[in-house]
């Protein structure tokens, strides 16, 4: 068992991963809170809240995923949304609804849930003061 694995077996709601030269622990948490609130609270933990930037790990958030919850992904003080991990602006939005992000919200919506809405989900730009589960990660590079 890696260090990463036992330290999210702490964690009662969480999914290992390990792929190419990193390994990534999910944790889930289910109570509703703000996005600032979720976001301190996984930096708490020494995670970040969650970064799903491909296909593969979109997937994952989909199987795993059981309601709408926030996902590192915000332009709080910034002119694009841009990842917690890295500050990497996002310019591929073939992963959120049609016509999201809504340009026309200018300060309103600046932070994304991972929303399910027709029985499908996709990433969704929303106002930041709203209440929703979580998910963090914790994150160790091999190289």
């Amino acid at each position: 068992m890696t260090r990463l694995e036992t330290k999210c077996r702490r964690y009662e709601n969480y999914t290992y991963l390990r792929y190419r030269n990193a390994e990534k622990c999910m944790i889930w948490f289910d109570d509703t809170v703000n996005y600032l609130v979720a976001l301190k609270s996984c930096q708490e933990k020494g995670a970040l809240l969650g970064t799903f930037k491909t296909l593969s790990e979109i997937s994952l958030l989909r199987q795993f995923a059981k309601e709408s919850l926030w996902v590192g992904l915000d332009k709080i003080d910034k002119p694009a949304f841009t990842w917690v991990d890295d500050g990497k602006p996002v310019h591929n939005f073939s992963f959120y609804f049609p016509d999201y992000p809504a340009s026309n919200m200018k300060n309103l919506f600046d932070c994304t849930e991972y929303m399910l809405m027709v029985y499908r989900f996709k990433f969704n730009d929303q106002n930041c003061f709203l209440d929703a589960p979580y998910i963090c990660e914790i994150r160790l590079n091999l190289n």
